[in-house]
């Protein structure tokens, strides 16, 4: 280096550490802004399942006074397959998503308990939800 300044290597060699610099941190951005817009969907998708969890387990599964297992119609049992395709009363469409669902009775207790799943692929995500409603007595 002369005193009076830089030689053009050393800036050539600045420069090209700096570009790798400004690349990487590019990278990095791009990477983030995936990320993010994934976890969104992610975020949108689980809502999704979750509201469509909530909806069936507030249908009616009960007994009534004589004993007798009262139920609502929308928690007749599904096809087998009903989360990998649609299958009619087992699936809707909310916007940039597709919500199926699976009602199947819990084979030791299937007077009694149902297993209920709901599937949701949005945005590249697929979110699976499951729980088990049991029959509770009025």
């Amino acid at each position: 280096m002369r005193a009076d300044g830089f030689t053009l290597l050393e800036a050539v060699i600045a420069t090209a550490i700096l570009a790798t610099g400004l690349a990487s941190l590019a990278q990095i951005a791009a990477l983030s802004t995936r990320a993010t817009n994934a976890a969104a969907a992610r975020s949108v998708a689980t809502l999704l399942a979750i509201d469509k969890l909530e909806q069936l387990r507030a249908l009616q599964w009960t007994v009534d006074r004589a004993g007798m297992p009262a139920s609502d119609a929308g928690l007749a049992t599904s096809p087998g397959d009903a989360l990998d395709r649609d299958a009619d009363g087992f699936v809707d469409h909310p916007p940039g998503a597709t919500r199926r669902w699976s009602i199947q009775p819990l084979p030791p207790y299937a007077a009694d308990a149902l297993v209920l799943q709901v599937r949701v692929i949005a945005g590249g995500q697929d979110v699976r939800l499951v729980t088990v409603r049991a029959r509770r007595a009025n």
